[in-house]
């Protein structure tokens, strides 16, 4: 589906979002990872802290927000429409930016009508909540359906599921222009993966480096192909980058959070003198000692893991 053309709106939104996204100066710190098993392993281990550019469009979705966000303005739209969870990043980040921008949110959720910390949160900044069942929700990239939302929700520019199109590949391949920057001799960069368009975006630009994904998912196969779709609607289909999937870090599926994953967290959290979130980041820390453990990396490897923010998260487990 194509988004409408909306007629065009006061340059009050463009001028918001330049100073949000064109007059902020955001460095991007990198953290060196200290631990016994790094030095048993001859590793050498960083951290790029993406989850400190900003407090609220937090981690990746600061760049994957952006030229989606930028394109619904220039194309004169007042309402943002997207799909998420009831504890999603996305959706809590897109309401934030909304408001800072002077437009209209819809989040569609899945699932029943709850109220979290989260979902408060987004109210809070004028996203409107419109749940759907889980049935109705696995039809949210079908034309058909998006074609008749607009009938239950009004019209608005349409972002798919965790922001990710070539829009947000364009944005998170600048985030990785800037890790090659700060850390230009990387041999792996390691992210984990929910709908892959973070994954993607690191892959565009990533040159040499090969780049990881865990997905926080079950049987997340499937995000092969929908990476692949992703680098080919955003251009970089004959990327050299070379990248691949671990399938073993999804630890239950999306959103569990056993006793034990939360025990290795707060041990993980204690390590490394940093926060994770339940869903992503600890999920992705846990994965890759367990990787280190087995011998995955080569000798002398010098590694990033993308620490992708979220931590608005750990809420659910308090």
């Amino acid at each position: 589906m194509t988004n409408p053309t909306f007629n065009v709106l006061p340059s009050e939104p463009l001028d918001a979002y330049r100073r949000l996204y064109e007059e902020t100066d955001l460095p991007l710190n990198v953290e060196r990872l200290e631990h016994a098993l790094f030095l048993k392993k001859r590793l050498s281990v960083c951290v790029v802290r993406v989850d400190q550019v900003h407090p609220q469009i937090s981690g990746n979705k600061w760049f994957k927000l952006k030229y989606n966000l930028k394109a619904a303005i220039e194309q004169g739209a007042s309402c943002i429409i997207s799909f998420g969870g009831a504890y999603s990043n996305h959706l809590h980040a897109l309401a934030y930016a909304c408001h800072c921008l002077g437009l209209h949110s819809v989040g569609v959720v899945r699932g029943e009508p709850v109220d979290n910390p989260m979902l408060i949160d987004a109210k809070a900044w004028g996203m409107r909540l419109h749940f759907v069942n889980r049935e109705t929700y696995r039809l949210r990239a079908e034309p058909a359906w998006l074609n008749a939302l607009p009938s239950l929700v009004g019209d608005g520019f349409i972002l798919p599921e965790g922001g990710s199109s070539a829009l947000a590949v364009k944005g998170v391949g600048e985030l990785m222009q800037q890790i090659n920057t700060v850390e230009p001799a990387l041999d792996y960069v390691v992210c984990a993966c929910g709908t892959g368009g973070t994954l993607a975006g690191l892959v565009s630009t990533a040159a040499k480096t090969v780049v990881q994904g865990i997905p926080v998912l079950k049987g997340a196969g499937f995000l092969h192909d929908d990476v692949s779709a992703l680098l080919l609607a955003s251009g970089h289909e004959q990327t050299a980058s070379k990248w691949e999937l671990d399938l073993f870090g999804h630890y239950g599926g999306y959103g569990k959070m056993n006793a034990e994953h939360i025990a290795v967290m707060k041990q993980l959290e204690d390590d490394f003198s940093l926060f994770l979130d339940p869903v992503y980041t600890a999920k992705l820390f846990r994965r890759f000692m367990e990787k280190v453990e087995n011998d995955d990396y080569p000798e002398g490897s010098r590694i990033a893991l993308v620490h992708t923010g979220g931590l608005q998260g750990r809420r659910s487990i308090t």
